[in-house]
C-alpha cells in the first residue's frame, strides 16, 4: 500500500505535471501582481467601497439581533468582494497579457474555475427580473452588478479573446456578481420579512 502512495504522489508532483503547475503559477504570480494594482488604480465602474457598505450592513443587522439578514448581506458582501477582485485582476492582465509566456491548453482546475458561462448565464436569467418583496423595482445596484456579469460573459464570445486565465476569470467574476445579486435579493426579502414582524 504504501508503494501505491509513493507512486501517486511522484506522479502528482513529478515532471509530467510540470505544465499543470506551469499554469497554476502563472494564475499565481497575477494574484500577487493584483494585490499591489488593486489599491493605486481606479476600476470603471467598480466602486470598491460599495463592498464595505454592504459589509457594514450586514455588521449592523447583526448588532440589531437581525441574524437572518446579516448572513445574507455577509454573503451578498462576500460575493461582490470576489467579483471586485476578480475584476482588479482582469484590470491587470488585459493590458499585459503577453508580458509573461503562458502555456495553452489547460483545464478548469489549472485556474481555480468551477463555474461555467452556460450555467452563469442561466443564474443571470433567473435574476433579470427579480424585484424584492417590498421594492416596486430591482434596486440599482443590483441592476448595475447583473449588467456588468452579463458585459462579462458577452466578451467570452469574442473570437480572438483566447487567453484561458481572461476567460476564466471572466466567468468567474461573472458568476460572483450573480451569486452578490442573488444574495442581495435575499437580503431585502429578509429585512422586508423583519419590518412585517417588528
Amino acid at each position: 500500500m504504501t508503494r501505491h502512495v509513493d507512486e501517486k504522489l511522484r506522479n502528482f508532483h513529478g515532471p509530467e505535471n510540470a505544465e499543470h503547475e506551469l499554469r497554476k503559477a502563472y494564475n499565481s504570480v497575477i494574484d500577487a501582481a493584483t494585490t499591489y494594482y488593486w489599491d493605486r488604480h481606479g476600476i470603471p465602474g467598480v466602486n470598491s467601497d460599495e463592498v464595505i457598505t454592504l459589509y457594514r450592513r450586514a455588521f449592523n443587522a447583526l448588532r440589531r439581533n437581525d441574524r437572518l439578514s446579516a448572513e445574507r448581506w455577509a454573503r451578498a458582501t462576500k460575493h461582490l468582494a470576489r467579483a471586485f477582485w476578480l475584476e482588479a485582476k482582469l484590470c491587470y492582465l488585459e493590458p499585459r497579457a503577453n508580458e509573461l509566456p503562458f502555456l495553452k491548453g489547460g483545464q478548469p482546475d489549472d485556474y481555480g474555475l468551477r463555474e461555467r458561462s452556460d450555467t452563469t448565464a442561466d443564474l443571470l436569467d433567473s435574476l433579470i427580473n427579480h424585484i424584492p418583496p417590498g421594492l416596486t423595482e430591482m434596486p440599482p445596484e443590483m441592476s448595475h452588478y447583473l449588467q456588468r456579469a452579463r458585459r462579462h460573459l458577452q466578451v467570452l464570445e469574442e473570437p480572438e479573446y483566447a487567453n484561458e486565465l481572461l476567460r476564466a476569470e471572466r466567468t468567474k467574476a461573472a458568476h460572483e456578481y450573480g451569486r452578490a445579486v442573488e444574495c442581495m435579493a435575499l437580503a431585502y426579502e429578509a429585512e422586508s420579512d423583519g419590518e412585517k414582524a417588528a
